[in-house]
């Protein structure tokens, strides 16, 4: 699946929809109560088992998914072949009142966007998400790092470390899951590197902002997922300090691209990520309906 990623990334950039290093994130992120990958991921390969595209469920009724080389009919077919799977885990997984299903869709992808409308889906009243992407040429221009003489940068390495670093994801996001023996998980994905998993702490130890990188090592593509910085310590330059000195650690180690998305209601990091240089160029929206049309019986 990651290659298969890394394929679209190549050919797709900078029009981007998925980066190697979601998978890894998304795979820890799905621990019980969400019920297994094995039940909720599905993948598609040709006449010659070559993969050609999978999708991702997410209860309570969200679909991400990708296809890689096909002509633009067979795609077209078999994401709505996607999405009929993604209805009926909607109706596996769902409550007592279902929510309709939503699909994610890069905007700059015509195929997916034509496929999921001949599918009687329609775009959904949200903002959605964009991705920033750049040359990491751009670290040229770059400040150099300057940091309160009370802080300073590390890696995460020892047990107090990681929940330091927990306690301050759960503080910058509220609904976050994350916990101590979730991001010891993190920390034995494929595509992860102690080196790109950098906080910034206080002298007492606190985490007040952190920035972890997957470098996806065929493209030479970083992407930052996640970053935070605790609310306390809000507009004192920390989700720069940490953005830059991921992507800086990352191009000492060959990275020559990087991508970071956000949602498109968030002003603070819609204006952080504009301020290292980097420009949207992509973004995904949500299409959404009650059930899905496959089309004419063949019964």
């Amino acid at each position: 699946m990651q290659a298969l990623v890394g394929t679209r990334l190549a050919a797709d950039w900078p029009a981007v929809r998925f980066h190697p290093g979601d998978l890894d994130w998304w795979a820890v992120l799905s621990d019980p109560p969400m019920p297994p990958l094995t039940e909720r991921v599905y993948l598609w390969t040709d006449v010659l088992e070559t993969l050609v595209g999978y999708a991702w469920f997410t209860p309570p009724a969200d679909v991400d998914f990708l296809v890689a080389g096909l002509g633009p009919d067979a795609a077209s077919q078999l994401i709505i072949d996607m999405l009929a799977w993604a209805e009926s885990r909607r109706h596996a997984f769902g409550g007592p009142e279902l929510e309709p299903l939503r699909a994610w869709v890069g905007a700059e992808d015509g195929t997916a966007m034509g496929a999921v409308v001949a599918a009687g889906m329609t775009p959904e009243r949200r903002l959605g998400y964009v991705h920033f992407t750049g040359n990491l040429s751009i670290a040229d221009r770059w400040p150099a790092q300057a940091l309160p003489s009370s802080m300073r940068l590390r890696r995460l390495e020892t047990d107090v470390d990681i929940a330091a670093r927990v306690a301050c994801g759960r503080a910058a996001f509220p609904k976050s899951t994350m916990t101590v023996d979730r991001y010891r998980r993190v920390r034995d994905a494929w595509l992860y590197r102690a080196d790109l998993d950098l906080q910034i702490v206080t002298q007492d130890g606190q985490t007040v902002a952190f920035a972890l990188g997957w470098l996806d090592p065929e493209t030479r593509t970083v992407e930052l997922e996640p970053v935070g910085v605790h609310p306390d310590w809000h507009r004192q330059g920390l989700g720069g300090e940490i953005c830059r000195s991921v992507l800086r650690a990352a191009r000492g180690l060959g990275a020559t691209r990087a991508m970071i998305a956000a949602e498109r209601a968030n002003d603070a990091a819609l204006g952080l990520y504009s301020s290292l240089g980097l420009e949207i160029t992509s973004e995904i929206v949500a299409f959404t309906t009650a059930s899905i049309d496959t089309g004419p019986s063949t019964s």
